[in-house]
């Protein structure tokens, strides 16, 4: 196959922005109202630790199922079943009930005063769970691949992640603030708890992803995020190849059309900016990436329903596990034929950004912060696209909208890092894991060859 040259520091660019972009969302992540985000942290200008509680954190009304420990010390935050059983027992009223149900209309057990931050385990400059598995990928590419050979095997991948997941963080966090034992996060997402709940069972660990059919959680970016490595460590190879490597990596976890989807439009978005010279200037940065972003979503058309529409739609229901299969397909896999996404982005720049993507605060917002792709890869894109001159603007911007706003983070980051380089990313030293960092993206950018 014909090798495709790639510039080193666009590689290096775009794995920083992926993590960069991870680490400045955890303190409002899944905040889906951006009134109560501001109430908790103001205007997040930078890196910054989580607090201990978030008024609309999830977690405590979240169950694991499976034997194997990858909860650890963490375990006594997933109390959905016992809280679900107690509520039941009590009787409680519907004001007392209502008090306890999220913005999705889930019951989580607890008074919004008393819900555990998704990330409240993690430090300034962390990253969430699903980057430090993004960053174990990097590490296994960086040594699997050395050489410039093609040693990548699922299993073996597979096998390290079950090895990271199931060692305990150490009890003293100074000892591991690299990240590199134990992600130390509280929040595992339905895709890994699903996942080692099928490992409990017996099963083969290249089968245990759950599939999107079967909970549609799984259909979400971080599937796409996680996958950033694999285009870098194959840049090189044709676009169609890159693809299939990506959605074979991605299928470990995250059996999803729309993560799919999603990685065939993101792996020609990042290589045709892998293999363009570092611009000279912020304005032919600037032209390079809108150009590149205007040919990929010429590929896509938004979502039909919007994210009011989604959100009403949780909220009546009393969350999205009560609606029909056949409503939550069309909610999902529905695309608007009247545009383009382009034509959507296009007609959104003059647009408040909240009103371009939200969840419960504003009457008519038209996509979802929530972390479905087919919403949060095209918020992703205009986010990219609006703020192409302004990557530290686009980073905070994409927090304070709200929702799902790591993965979202770490797209952008990883596609305006591949427009500008490394130099141009900022909040890099607010990174808490700097040298091991730099390491794992030197050794994974050293398997590839580049523009020198």
């Amino acid at each position: 196959m014909t090798k495709n040259v790639v510039v080193k520091e666009k590689l290096i660019g775009s794995l920083y922005g992926m993590l960069v972009g991870d680490a400045v969302a955890v303190p409002g992540h899944w905040f889906y109202s951006p009134s109560k985000l501001r109430e908790d942290y103001g205007d997040i200008n930078g890196m910054m630790a989580p607090k201990a509680t978030h008024a609309e954190s999830m977690v405590q009304g979240m169950s694991y199922e499976g034997s194997i420990d990858i909860m650890h010390d963490k375990a006594r935050f997933y109390e959905g079943n016992t809280l679900a059983k107690a509520a039941q027992e009590k009787k409680l009223s519907q004001e007392e009930e209502n008090a306890q149900r999220d913005d999705h209309g889930n019951f989580v057990g607890k008074a919004a005063n008393e819900r555990v931050h998704y990330h409240q385990s993690l430090v300034k400059g962390q990253n969430t769970a699903n980057a430090c598995i993004a960053r174990l990928l990097m590490r296994y590419l960086g040594s699997a691949n050395a050489g410039g050979k093609d040693r990548y095997n699922p299993d073996q991948f597979l096998e390290n992640l079950y090895n990271y997941m199931v060692t305990p963080p150490p009890k003293n966090r100074q000892d591991d603030m690299d990240q590199l034992v134990n992600h130390n996060d509280t929040y595992l997402d339905v895709y890994l708890r699903g996942f080692f709940t099928n490992a409990s069972n017996g099963v083969e660990l290249r089968h245990c992803a759950k599939n999107q059919r079967d909970s549609w959680s799984i259909g979400s970016l971080d599937g796409v995020a996680m996958c950033i490595p694999m285009i870098v460590a194959y840049s090189n190879e044709p676009d169609w190849y890159v693809i299939g490597r990506a959605v074979e990596h991605a299928h470990l976890t995250h059996k999803s059309i729309t993560v799919t989807a999603s990685i065939s439009v993101l792996v020609p978005l990042l290589l045709e900016l892998y293999r363009l010279p570092v611009p000279g200037s912020i304005d032919e940065g600037t032209m390079q990436v809108r150009e590149a972003l205007e040919r990929a979503m010429e590929k896509m058309s938004p979502p039909k329903v919007t994210g009011r529409e989604l959100r009403d739609s949780y909220v009546n229901h009393k969350g999205p596990g009560n609606i029909p299969s056949d409503e939550k397909w069309k909610q999902h896999m529905e695309l608007d034929t009247v545009e383009t996404t382009k034509d959507l982005v296009h007609r959104m720049l003059d647009w408040d950004d909240e009103d371009v993507a939200g969840f419960g605060d504003r009457p008519d917002s038209r996509l979802s912060t929530a972390c479905y792709c087919e919403h949060t890869l095209t918020v992703s894109l205009y986010l990219a696209y609006k703020y192409a001159n302004d990557v530290r603007k686009a980073l905070l911007q994409n927090v304070m909208i709200g929702g799902h706003s790591t993965p979202r983070g770490a797209v952008i980051g990883a596609i305006l890092g591949a427009a500008y380089g490394a130099e141009n990313i900022p909040f890099r030293e607010d990174l808490c894991a700097k040298e091991a960092i730099a390491k794992e993206i030197n050794d994974l950018v050293a398997t590839v060859v580049v523009a020198k």
